[in-house]
């Protein structure tokens, strides 16, 4: 800068000189020359050092650089200089020094220059470290916000001097706060596990010692945060306040708060984080809906909303294929799109367990930077998936996450054995809350009315009517707050009158909104409320601030809409049991046809559960089975492969195959009896040709094929409605080219691929035509027609890159393009020119950062192992068998699983090898596939051939008919060179 102008040099030498010079002062020329210009003869390196020295003073305009003597360089004496460099030397000003020295400079080719600069880097970061040390020594025991600014820039340079981290827990000492002192040490401890498997020195282990005494000590005497005081909960918040410090000191730990209705669970616990703040932990908090009890994982997916917002505004790295798991679930977790179309061939779809093992991860990995505690509010309306997610996240035992649940008294049977068991099993503690004793009621009315407002007579008559119940007790002073003359109030006579009363004092139209809010479980837009209630925004907002004032409902604002909600849970439901039956269903349909025609909500899990949820409750059933229909189909379309299980999230309430099936028969039960009872109420057509593609869908993946083609074939018999839709009328042919592929039957293969594509170039269906011109080249390869193959491959990844397709689309439909190709050239056994293209592959899924195919590295790791290259063959198939485990993908499953059988045999590895190929044969034998069986059989008469005494009783057929299986199986296919494996290990190169 000259004078607030920035100045720019023409090259990096000329900087690198000025910024010498700016250092050190003055350099002769010789040291100049030789920093700069190593490389050259000495007078070349002096003509260039002139070279710059005019550079610079051209540039500047002014003479910068002088020489007081012939041999030596210097900055101008005459003019004046702002450096940091010096005035940290003089001043030590710490913040000029939070980078490196000249950071991000460099010189390519001088290497003189850089080990100077790299000594000079050095020097000033040692000074720098030894300044900031001695200024804590001076503010330790002086000034704590101080200490810790020094302490951070300290450790941010140099994060492994026990030393520093020693002065800090000592002023923490000093100070009192003890907890601060502690998370030190557990931070130092942590790291230096981490980088150097080492524990911290004894000075800093004694040090943690005397922090911890003094904290238990302190927590029975004053706390270091101050505790909100709850009337009648003095016990319970010091157990609460106990637990918390307990978990602050590493302790797993997790409670439920039980107790009736209304007697103040979350009252208590919203006091408590009113106590603790929210800065020394991330506070995750969500309510559990009796109405959405059908809506699986929806209290993680609120959860999961806010774990996300945390990581992005904390810039936490989250490594992607957490990322990737976890969207599966939580759909809008993260950056991924919500609805992208994924060809249905090539699509892995994670598995239930996979997901949740992310979820797991994730949260220790946050909790690793803060504290975590997850408060979870009504848990009886706990979904079952999200209770079994609940309970493994409590007996992982972290001591980075902390549970609270707040739950009825009277639980589910299926509730109550989940925490009885953490119970029993010390994994959770129970906070019981029992009604207000008629002491503590006098104790509330006295602070809230004043000690002398009633007699005992009115405070034993309210007693008496709330039960000791906070909800009625905080209804019933309400009532009396409104009436100055309190001792002549006629008091209700039981609880349901006390909330009649609250609602007979609102107007008309107060009432008409409340009872519009009531029908939304959660919260209400304002946008709904406009849509059903024929009032303008100004008059809603009046209203509405009437109920609030009330204390009826509270207003919020989340991802940037106005929402209202009731207060209390217990006045929802009441006020929502007096809507008469008539005006319940009208206003749930109202409900219902708002989210019908707003056209900027998202079609995703939420919305379908919502729209079937208030169309159930306006009684509607042929809309709530179209839904049901709508959304499996719409789930199917995003999440199927090629031979795929429907993932146990989103949109079905499913947790295992077998409830799945039973889904179905439901579905199909309704269709057929609206069908009888109500002709006109749907399009049946339509409903039942989508319903049997998604049963034909999960039966051909479940190697149920009759009842999955009875399901494809069902759905193709409505020709008028299919000629109509042209993309569903593929949809359906396309499982049965599916169905070919798995089982090897070229011929049906054809017909339908041709099919498809006539139909698709008679409707301009350029991305259905695309995706048929790479399975009719799967069909050719399949055949051994390896050069048609290969043409028509390309001709798809033509049409691919030119057509305008979906991101994620465009990238897995070429990435498969290129797996066949590998595979063309892998069956002609060109296994070098195969490679080339299973890399090409994998990295078009690299670089969209979207999962691996297993099926991928599976064709890999076999030509690999073709070409003698055991060790990368042996990597690729234990990636593969990795993914398969991670994923539902069941094709070419049992081929990995059968060399993964194969190479555990030959390292002597039996315990795993059995294994394996008890899966190989049990996925292999549900799809059919020749190839599998094949390669399985084969694989088996060489495990039996060369350890016939572990392999004998697995394997009871014995080696000839394993041998005939094989030659059975593998003979009549093309390129099938694996039906040769040669069975002496010995002239392998397994």
């Amino acid at each position: 800068m000259l004078d607030g102008q920035q100045v720019l040099l023409p090259f990096k030498k000329a900087e690198a000189l000025l910024y010498c010079l700016a250092l050190k002062k003055t350099i002769s020329r010789e040291q100049a020359a030789n920093l700069l210009w190593d490389s050259d003869d000495s007078q070349v390196a002096k003509k260039n050092l002139r070279h710059t020295l005019y550079t610079i003073k051209k540039t500047f305009d002014l003479e910068l650089i002088v020489s007081p003597k012939k041999h030596l360089l210097t900055l101008n004496p005459e003019l004046s200089y702002d450096i940091d460099y010096d005035n940290f030397m003089k001043n030590r000003d710490f913040s000029l020094c939070d980078g490196e020295l000249m950071q991000g400079f460099s010189l390519k080719n001088a290497d003189v220059f850089e080990n100077w600069l790299d000594m000079e880097r050095t020097e000033l970061k040692e000074y720098y470290l030894r300044q900031l040390y001695d200024s804590m020594i001076q503010a330790a025991g002086k000034d704590v916000s101080e200490t810790e600014s020094l302490f951070a820039k300290y450790v941010k340079k140099d994060p492994l001097d026990e030393r520093v981290y020693q002065l800090m827990m000592e002023c923490y000492q000093r100070n009192g706060l003890y907890y601060k002192g502690i998370k030190v040490y557990q931070n130092i401890s942590k790291l230096l596990n981490a980088e150097l498997r080492i524990a911290p020195c004894a000075e800093l282990s004694q040090l943690h010692r005397e922090l911890l005494s003094a904290w238990t000590q302190s927590s029975t005497e004053e706390p270091e945060q101050p505790m909100v005081h709850v009337i009648g909960r003095k016990e319970e918040m010091q157990y609460l306040m106990k637990s918390y410090r307990s978990f602050l000191l590493g302790t797993p730990t997790a409670i439920f708060v039980l107790g009736d209705n209304g007697v103040g669970k979350t009252y208590l616990i919203n006091h408590f984080f009113d106590s603790i703040g929210e800065d020394s932990c991330i506070v995750l908090k969500t309510i559990c809906f009796q109405e959405e009890r059908e809506f699986i994982l929806q209290p993680w997916n609120t959860i999961m909303l806010q774990l996300d917002q945390y990581i992005r505004s904390h810039n936490i790295s989250v490594p992607a294929n957490y990322m990737n798991h976890i969207n599966t679930l939580f759909p809008l977790f993260g950056d991924r799109p919500l609805s992208l179309q994924v060809p249905e061939d090539i699509m892995i779809s994670y598995n239930y367990r996979t997901t949740r093992n992310s979820v797991l991860k994730l949260f220790s990995l946050v909790g690793e930077e803060t504290p975590i505690i997850l408060f979870f509010d009504n848990i009886q309306f706990m979904d079952n998936l999200s209770l079994e997610l609940l309970s493994l996240i409590i007996r992982e035992r972290n001591p980075n996450i902390m549970c609270i649940c707040t739950c009825l008294d009277v639980q589910t049977p299926q509730l109550q054995k989940q925490i009885n068991a953490l119970l029993r099993e010390k994994f959770a503690t129970q906070l019981l809350l029992e009604p207000f004793s008629e002491q503590v009621v006098k104790d509330i009315l006295a602070d809230r009315l004043g000690p002398d407002a009633l007699n005992d007579q009115i405070i034993r008559h309210i007693y008496q009517d709330s039960e000791g119940n906070g909800f009625f007790l905080d209804l019933l002073m309400s009532y009396l707050t409104q009436d100055a003359g309190a001792s002549g109030v006629h008091m209700p006579s039981n609880p349901q009158d006390i909330l009649l009363a609250r609602l007979e004092e609102l107007s008309t139209d107060s009432r008409q909104l409340l009872d519009t809010i009531s029908v939304c479980p959660e919260s209400i837009t304002l946008d709904i409320v406009e849509y059903i209630f024929n009032r303008n925004t100004l008059e809603i907002i009046e209203l509405t601030d009437d109920l609030k004032q009330r204390s009826l409902i509270r207003e919020k604002v989340s991802d940037g809409q106005i929402r209202f909600q009731f207060r209390h849970a217990k006045m929802q439901d009441f006020v929502h049991s007096q809507l008469s039956p008539s005006k319940r269903r009208l206003l749930h349909a109202r409900v219902a046809n708002y989210y019908e025609q707003a056209a900027e909500l998202v079609h995703n899990n939420s919305w379908y559960q919502r729209v079937i949820y208030h169309y159930a409750q306006a009684g509607n059933d042929a809309k709530v089975l179209q839904y049901k229909i709508l959304s499996l189909s719409d789930y199917s379309r995003f999440n199927y492969e090629l031979y795929p299980i429907l993932q146990l999230q989103k949109d079905s309430a499913l947790k295992a195959p077998k409830q799945l099936t039973k889904y179905f028969d439901e579905l199909t039960a309704e269709l057929v009896r609206l069908y009888n009872y109500q002709p006109n109420a749907l399009d049946f057509a339509e409903m039942e040709t989508w319903l049997y593609l998604v049963i034909g869908k999960y039966c051909i993946s479940q190697g149920q094929y009759k009842k999955g083609l009875d399901a494809i074939h069902r759905s193709l018999s409505h020709a008028e409605y299919l000629e109509e839709h042209p993309q569903m009328h593929i949809a359906c042919l396309r499982q049965l080219t599916f169905y070919g592929i798995q089982v090897g039957d070229t011929g049906l293969m054809c017909e339908n691929i041709q099919k498809s594509m006539e139909i698709a170039k008679e409707n301009r269906l350029g991305i259905d035509y695309a995706i048929e011109c790479r399975l009719y080249g799967l069909y050719l390869l399949m055949c051994g027609r390896y050069d048609e193959s290969r043409e028509q491959l390309n001709q798809a990844i033509n049409r691919f890159e030119s057509a305008s397709l979906d991101a994620q689309n465009y990238v897995l439909n070429l990435a498969a393009c290129y797996n066949y190709l590998g595979e063309v050239e892998r069956k002609q056994q060109n296994f070098e020119r195969s490679l080339e293209y299973y890399d090409r592959a994998l990295e078009i899924c690299s670089d969209r950062k979207y999962p691996k195919n297993p099926t991928f590295y599976s064709n890999q790791a076999r030509a690999l192992l073709a070409l003698g290259k055991k060790e990368q063959a042996a990597d690729r198939f234990f990636t593969s068998n990795k993914l398969y485990d991670a994923s539902n993908i069941l094709v070419g499953r049992g081929i990995t699983k059968s060399y993964c059988a194969l190479l555990y045999a030959a390292e002597g590895n039996f315990k795993d090898s059995k294994p394996l190929l008890a899966e190989a044969e049990r996925h292999a034998q549900m799809l059919a596939s020749p190839m599998s069986l094949g390669i399985l059989e084969r694989i088996k008469a060489i495990l039996i051939k060369n350890y016939p005494e572990e392999f004998t009783d697995v394997i009871p057929e014995g080696f000839e008919a394993c041998c005939a299986n094989a030659e059975k199986y593998m003979g009549h296919l093309p390129g099938a060179y694996e039906l040769y494996l040669p069975l002496e290990l010995a002239d392998t190169t397994i």
